[in-house]
């Protein structure tokens, strides 16, 4: 620890002891009829309050500020017209939640009425309750997964119901919203339970209340009891985020969700006390860690794509609320969001969603209607209007509803006025972030050659982080289908064999020696020992791009085996992996190739004992191994079986699906070389392939391709095609 923080930390200990002391005293507190929430510069504000004038209160020109574009009935007669199919829905999961029926984090259960707040939702068994700070929720001991009780006291569910009673006008939607909100607040005192037990679940949920706020009292006939309780709840959720900002503790998407939803609170209630030092405060930290949430390319400093749009949509909305109040951003804020959308529309494969990069969960901070997991095209709806990108409005395909609500209607306008371009193709590449993708047509490849996550230590110093053990990892995709995939996360809480094995370099497909990942874990999320690696060459060509790059994480090993892996994109057409292991002495090692399918893929061996065909809906995928080993080597295909090893992937939180794995290797000696052909086909496969690794031809319809591999030196590849009599050579020199 710095020094700054151990007098963070020393100061927060003698915080809290003082905050325990007066616990009592502020309870008695916050729920008088005494107290006074408001600035004493605005003394009117605090009398329409007791007077329950709420309206008028609301209305203040001093008290609140614009969430969203007026809620009036011009606006809504205008989503009825434009959005008639996201209105259906939105009232069919609305009167699902009426009747407390959920279904998220891998789960569907019914909640009885009145819902027991502070009970595991699935069990219906208590949790702790009490002051916060004594509740411990790093633990299987609870009741339960506690990011399932989490879930529902986040009240995000509850914007739909008060926007099916904006949209609609049934007072049935009004009286949930009212029964609700008031039963929360009864059952969830401030400070005391699971509910308040995290910084960021109060993050989350105050900005769940404004929106609630907002949809409620643009309804037929908003209760006056209920808009007081919110803004109360609103007022105390941002003294306790003021106190309980995740500095050190989670400095990442915790630490932003709490500051936006700080933001929100002293930015949108300039009535409130104190609002303009949580306002600047608040604003500070978000400006400051924009350009440390991601790295300069764009890609989320946590290795994990849901969590890259979960922080994403806080920053949205703390830029929204400005801009749609006049005031202007800093460049750096607008140009490093941008960056961070485009990440993602360049990391978005054909068939439209991002790879389940690091841990995974149903986390959303912009939450409207029913979401499609892993289709967050909606983020690309925003960052068209925001900046103007026709190749966004191209990926967004329209202007989604996530966008009607939270952009003014001058962005709207701007969306439309755009044209659409087509998104990129070729050779992208995120040197921080550490991804090369290969995109053209139906085709799209990828490797993973960067860290394991940001604030992960190369020693034995554990740390919690959200990225998994995949360097060298690759991705593919043919025909608009997943073939090659991250298989996900299963789960935080509960099965710890689950939670670790998602994690782990076998997880993944790449290179595991010796039974082991490439960094060591410890507890829930906890690494050590993270692997320190190097970029070694890039090739664009014409016909041919491809990436080289290696890692030191199994030089913990005897011998000190490092990994060197080659992929490479060639002619539009196929993929080549090439993976070099070399270290020292003449060890024996255990050297495995693990691979994951997509759930709709078939995998089957060949009658050549080293060739997989994986079949899918759209088309096929031959796997050929070349080796340089004089042992044999053993291909185990599974899926489905006892353990996570066995052929699962789980796409989101506890999401467990039956999937294809195969499993190629044995014990070989040092240096050690395996190259792997991908060859995409659709019907009848075109391709012939002969040979061994000094020397491989591939015929296709009307071209050839010979491949030599300079196994003395072990780091070298020699490609050459021939097309119409004309030959091309190229070689790939991974030191460049």
């Amino acid at each position: 620890m710095s020094l700054a923080e151990l007098l963070f930390r020393l100061t927060e200990q003698l915080r809290i002891r003082k905050e325990r002391l007066f616990f009592p005293r502020e309870q008695q507190r916050v729920f008088s009829d005494t107290f006074n929430f408001f600035t004493p510069a605005q003394p009117e504000l605090f009398s329409l309050y007791q007077q329950k004038k709420l309206i008028d209160l609301l209305d203040h020109p001093q008290m609140m500020r614009s969430v969203s574009e007026k809620l009036n009935e011009k606006r809504r007669q205008r989503f009825l017209s434009e959005y008639p199919g996201e209105y259906q829905k939105s009232l069919l999961r609305a009167d699902a939640f009426l009747e407390h029926k959920f279904a998220f984090l891998g789960v569907k259960f019914r909640l009885p009425d009145p819902i027991p707040w502070q009970c595991d939702p699935v069990s219906l068994n208590p949790y702790p309750t009490g002051f916060y700070r004594e509740i411990n929720i790093f633990t299987n001991e609870n009741a339960g997964d506690v990011k399932h009780v989490w879930e529902v006291n986040r009240l995000q569910f509850v914007i739909e119901i008060a926007k099916a009673y904006y949209l609609s006008g049934n007072e049935k939607y009004g009286d949930k919203v009212k029964q609700l909100i008031l039963d929360w607040d009864r059952n969830n005192p401030y400070k005391t339970g699971i509910a308040w037990s995290s910084a960021l679940e109060v993050g989350v949920r105050v900005l769940a209340l404004i929106w609630i706020l907002n949809f409620y009292k643009a309804g037929p006939k908003p209760d006056a009891n209920v808009l007081k309780t919110l803004v109360r709840l609103i007022y105390l959720s941002g003294v306790y985020l003021h106190e309980n900002l995740s500095i050190y503790f989670s400095p990442y998407n915790h630490l932003i969700g709490e500051a936006a939803g700080l933001f929100a609170v002293g930015y949108l209630f300039p009535g409130f006390k104190n609002a303009k030092k949580y306002e600047q405060e608040s604003w500070r930290i978000l400006s400051d860690q924009i350009n440390k949430q991601f790295h300069p390319d764009g890609g989320l400093v946590e290795q994990a794509t849901f969590y890259h749009h979960f922080t994403l949509g806080f920053f949205f909305q703390a830029l929204a609320f400005k801009r749609l109040n006049g005031e202007s951003v800093p460049g750096n804020y607008f140009d490093q969001l941008e960056k961070a959308t485009e990440f993602a529309l360049y990391m978005t494969k054909p068939e439209g969603h991002l790879p389940y990069l690091g841990d995974i969960d149903d986390a959303r901070s912009i939450y409207f209607s029913d979401p499609t997991h892993w289709d967050f095209s909606s983020f690309q709806a925003i960052g068209a209007a925001l900046f103007k990108r026709a190749d966004m409005k191209q990926a967004a395909g329209h202007f989604k509803e996530d966008a009607f609500w939270i952009l003014p209607d001058s962005d709207r306008f701007r969306f439309d006025a755009l044209s659409t371009a087509q998104k990129k193709e070729g050779l992208m590449q995120f040197p921080d972030a550490g991804y090369t993708i290969f995109k053209k047509n139906s085709l799209f490849g990828m490797m993973d050659h960067g860290p394991l996550a940001h604030g992960v230590f190369h020693d034995e110093t554990p740390s919690a982080a959200h990225g998994h053990a995949d360097l060298l990892a690759i991705e593919l995709s043919a025909f608009n289908e997943s073939f090659l995939i991250d298989p996900g996360f299963s789960n935080y809480r509960g099965d710890f064999n689950w939670h670790s094995y998602f994690r782990s370099t076998a997880a993944h497909n790449t290179i595991e020696i010796d039974g082991q990942s490439q960094a060591k874990q410890g507890g829930i999320l906890q690494w050590s020992h993270a692997p320190k690696f190097k970029m070694l060459n890039l090739l664009n060509e014409d016909w041919i791009q491809g990436v080289c790059a290696e890692h030191y994480g199994y030089r913990r090993l005897p011998g000190k085996p490092t990994h060197r892996r080659c992929f490479l994109f060639v002619d539009k057409a196929f993929f080549i992996s090439v993976d070099w292991i070399f270290g020292k002495g003449s060890e024996t090692h255990s050297i495995y190739y693990n691979q994951h399918f997509d759930s709709g893929i078939l995998v089957k061996k060949q009658k050549d004992e080293n060739t997989l065909l994986a079949k899918g809906q759209t088309g096929s995928l031959a796997l050929h191994y070349f080796s340089d080993a004089d042992e044999p080597f053993h291909i185990e295909i599974n899926r489905g079986g006892d353990g996570p090893e066995q052929g699962w992937i789980s796409p989101t939180y506890l999401a467990r699906t039956p999937a294809f794995a195969a499993r190629m290797g044995g014990e070989f000696s040092l240096p050690f070389t395996l190259l792997t052909l991908y060859l995409p086909f659709k019907n009848k496969s075109e391709w012939k392939v002969a040979g061994q690794l000094s020397g491989i031809e591939i015929t296709g319809t009307d071209t050839k391709y010979s491949i030599r591999s300079e196994s003395s030196a072990h780091e070298s590849l020699r490609i050459a095609k021939t097309q119409n009599g004309v030959e091309q050579r190229v070689t790939m020199n991974p030191s460049g």
